[in-house]
């Protein structure tokens, strides 16, 4: 009966994980700010506008540039609250992938190809809001920037748009009465057919406009000064919904949906901002909840203190150090984790490698489901638990309090160092993930230190419950072995995402179904498995 309902417990968990929506994001976007006059962006500048436009066919960049010294230019003004906004320097050449990867200066610039060359899809970060580019309404723009994307351009009126670009001639017999919406207006920037797109449209030819870089300001300058493309139109948005191109003739709109996750009782969460924090908090959690070895050795201690004392405020003593402990040598273990990714130079290789450690560690902790403790484990050895049975046995000696804690410190100091090595696939991945943002280095070890305090949540609350009970609920070598099968299946996920596309891993969508995956999996494995054994007993 247990059996039965520990898997209608998994089965009721998945149903109600979070229900996960978002659009298909195919663009990398970036903001960029420079102004005319600059030196460092004089070289910067062809660097983000041309050869990257020219290198990566899915980049989008957002740019806003004024006139040296012109502060009542709207676009300085915006680069002001926009500083003030998102508490970043007020400097240029500025390149801003996410309010936490922000490239600043000619040197720093032009290394943020590296995060280009590793992303699939990036939003744009905006005044009030982190979207992505499909779903970008070129309305909420403020102020008269540029969007350059595969090497066309934007450009942003009082009251309309001027689309800009070479190759493919546009007539005026192309025109028509139906206006161009927010949808095709962006479509204009990546589709092969441009007449298909603007035929029957209302828009009016124009001279094109010179788009001018930094280096302008300055005579004979070595870098490039401008850009010119052979067309141009102009261009009045509509005020109707977006519509998708192909849907246009049957008057089918476009549906918008924003990034979000909806989690039971709570409600939509949107993720485009906020990504890093929900990673930390959902894989701690994770991380806290399957981690055999750390619960195992808690018990241990506590079911061994109770049996010999009988007292809450023991167990309390016991398992709060114990936790406290575990937590901080999780942190330093993370902390080393960490430094590896930030300071080793072969980034990709590292990740290979941590991806083959996690898939290794997801092998062994499988495998230990099925023959538990056999061969080869990532498990507390025998001869490592009989030795923590005699150093409990000894703590329960100790006649004061002070002697107890010093007792308990040294204990949870050794078994600690000992566990850690039970389940490190999680860690490995989260480090990784976030060593891929460009964080300052303090902020690296905030997020270590949020990690390990929601990782230990779990922990506290099972001490409580012990305590509170007196150790009536145990957790066997059963639970054990389930909690051994559910982690090694997210880290051997994790493991092998981290080989195919670490990228991946910093999407929270992604990252539910991982998990959702793996619980339901290890689900119908513990039902077969336990079942079968069970029908094997009774022939």
């Amino acid at each position: 009966m247990r059996k039965e309902m520990f898997i209608l417990f998994l089965l009721i968990i998945s149903a109600i994980l979070p229900v996960v929506s978002a659009q298909e994001d195919k663009n990398i976007c970036g903001v960029y700010f420079t102004y005319i006059g600059c030196p460092n962006c004089a070289y910067v500048d062809p660097v983000v506008l041309i050869t990257w436009m020219e290198k990566y066919p899915n980049l989008v960049v957002i740019e806003y540039m004024w006139q040296g010294g012109d502060w009542q230019d709207s676009n300085s003004q915006f680069f002001g609250e926009y500083t003030q906004k998102y508490k970043i320097h007020a400097a240029v050449p500025q390149f801003v992938i996410s309010k936490n990867n922000i490239k600043l200066g000619g040197l720093e610039v032009p290394t943020a190809e590296e995060d280009i060359k590793t992303k699939e899809s990036n939003p744009c970060l905006l005044l009030n809001k982190s979207i992505s580019f499909e779903e970008l309404n070129l309305k909420e723009l403020k102020a008269k920037p540029k969007i350059w994307a595969n090497g066309r351009i934007l450009i942003k009126q009082e009251d309309n748009w001027v689309f800009q670009w070479n190759g493919e001639k546009i007539f005026e017999s192309a025109i028509g009465n139906k206006t161009l919406n927010n949808f095709l207006t962006k479509e204009l920037l990546f589709t092969e057919d441009i007449s298909k797109v603007l035929e029957g449209k209302e828009f009016r030819i124009v001279e094109p406009q010179r788009a001018d870089f930094s280096a302008s300001a300055f005579a004979d300058s070595e870098y490039l000064s401008y850009v010119e493309f052979e067309n141009a139109i102009e261009i009045t948005l509509s005020e109707t919904e977006p519509i998708e191109l192909g849907k246009e003739e049957n008057g089918e709109e476009e549906i918008s949906k924003e990034q979000f996750i909806e989690l039971p009782f709570i409600g939509k969460i949107e993720t485009g901002e906020f990504s890093l924090p929900i990673l930390t908090i959902f894989l701690a959690l994770v991380d806290g909840v399957t981690n055999p070895c750390g619960f195992f050795v808690l018990f241990f201690l506590l079911a061994a203190l109770l049996g010999l004392a009988g007292s809450r405020k023991k167990i309390f003593i016991v398992g709060g150090i114990f936790i406290f402990f575990f937590g901080l040598y999780y942190f330093l273990f993370m902390a080393v984790l960490l430094n590896i990714f930030v300071l080793g130079k072969e980034i990709a290789i590292l990740t290979i490698i941590a991806g083959i450690i996690c898939i290794i560690a997801g092998l062994l902790n499988i495998k230990d489901y099925f023959l538990f403790q056999k061969g080869f484990s990532l498990s507390l050895s025998k001869g490592k638990k009989s030795k923590l049975d005699e150093l409990v046995k000894n703590l329960s000696l100790a006649k004061s309090i002070p002697a107890l804690i010093l007792g308990t410190t040294i204990i949870a100091s050794t078994v600690s160092l000992v566990a850690i090595a039970c389940t490190f696939g999680i860690p490995l991945a989260y480090t990784k993930i976030l060593t891929s943002n460009s964080l300052p280095y303090m902020q690296y070890y905030l997020y270590l230190v949020f990690y390990n305090i929601v990782y230990i949540i779990p922990m506290a609350i099972i001490v409580s419950i012990f305590a509170v009970t007196l150790g009536k609920r145990k957790f066997g070598k059963t639970w054990i072995k389930r909690l051994k099968l559910i982690s090694g299946l997210i880290i051997l996920f994790l493991g092998s995402v981290l080989i195919w596309n670490y990228t991946l891993l910093e999407n929270v969508t992604f990252l539910f179904y991982i998990i959702i995956s793996a619980v339901i999996l290890s689900g119908l494995i513990i039902l077969f498995s336990e079942n079968f054994k069970k029908f094997k007993h009774q022939k």
